[in-house]
């Protein structure tokens, strides 16, 4: 009897470790909340790139552009895909932000957290020719008159909103009064400022190195709690301006609700391999001026649940909390 019992051990280990090696089993989905150039797409485009590039991943991604709607579409999306393994779904802090507004009954508690990928700050950009010289300027003219700038942001709400409210809030200006225009995505926000449209957007600095480097656009003020590296140097944080305020904006992974966990464990171990590699670091973090954000399990959960916090109150100040 303890042979057979034995025999049926190592049988269902076996197949446990079959099943498990058998995913990816096909091209995986990966659902993107953003159009193609923002920087949810970049993000998804570049993980491809260096799993790739370190022959991490024996399969391909599928990659499905969903951008509207502040990311509704992707997250209502991902969530009806209920116990696919071979969807991911690529999004940031709107994961949490659109039902505390109440555009959505989801968030991310009714899809599976993987883990938070890359980290970044959000920054004032104006043209080259702007009249504004740093995001003190800006300020002032807001707390004169809060409706006499009009910013444009990708989405709304988002980081991007918050890296305009906060600021404004804590110099003494109405944020009820801010005007902001939202729209599509970060490489028509980028579109629309260069066009003259809109004098300052708040974004984040990846989807705005490139101008920057082109000498066509400037960016004015930051949301890091200490000062760039490099040729970012000299532009100004919030907490230099005496204003205690400091944004991080993040992009991670979730997959669908009902996921198997040896699917999420999967995620986990191999991108925790390909975050190490250059491809990863150098090829994608430097040259976008981005940070290693990898994090996951409850530590990822726990940073989702301060940022809600904080957010929380800004909307509860604005009556847009819902009820």
């Amino acid at each position: 009897m303890k042979r057979i019992t034995a025999v049926l051990t190592l049988t269902m280990l076996a197949a446990g470790s079959t099943m498990a090696a058998s995913f990816p089993a096909k091209p995986v989905e990966m659902v993107v909340a953003g159009n193609a150039g923002g920087g949810l797409d970049l993000t998804g485009r570049a993980l491809e790139n260096a799993l790739r590039d370190a022959k991490l991943f024996n399969q391909s991604f599928v990659i499905k552009n969903m951008g509207g709607a502040g990311g509704n579409i992707a997250k209502t999306y991902t969530h009806q895909k209920k116990g696919d393994p071979h969807v991911i779904y690529v999004e940031s802090n709107r994961v949490y932000v659109n039902k505390i507004v109440g555009t959505t009954e989801l968030d991310h508690g009714d899809l599976t957290p993987v883990g938070r990928l890359i980290t970044e700050y959000l920054v004032w950009v104006v043209r080259a020719d702007s009249p504004f010289k740093s995001g003190k300027d800006v300020l002032a003219k807001l707390k004169a008159d809060p409706s006499s700038v009009v910013f444009g942001v990708g989405t709304v709400p988002s980081n991007d909103q918050m890296n305009i409210l906060r600021p404004a809030m804590a110099s003494g200006a109405d944020p009820k009064k801010v005007q902001i225009v939202s729209f599509k995505a970060g490489g028509d926000l980028m579109i629309q400022l260069l066009g003259g449209h809109v004098p300052v957007i708040s974004t984040g600095l990846s989807e705005a190195i490139e101008q920057v480097k082109a000498g066509k656009v400037r960016v004015i003020a930051v949301s890091s709690p200490r000062p760039l590296p490099g040729e970012l140097a000299n532009v100004p944080t919030w907490r230099s301006m005496g204003i205690d305020v400091s944004i991080l904006h993040w992009r991670g992974l979730f997959a669908p609700p009902g996921v198997p966990a040896d699917t999420v464990k999967y995620w986990d171990a191999t991108l925790g391999k390909m975050v190490k590699t250059d491809s990863w670091k150098k090829g994608f973090l430097e040259k976008s001026v981005l940070e290693d954000g990898w994090l996951v399990g409850d530590a990822f959960l726990q940073a989702i649940d301060r940022e809600m916090e904080v957010d929380k109150g800004v909307f509860a100040e604005l009556g847009m909390l819902k009820k």
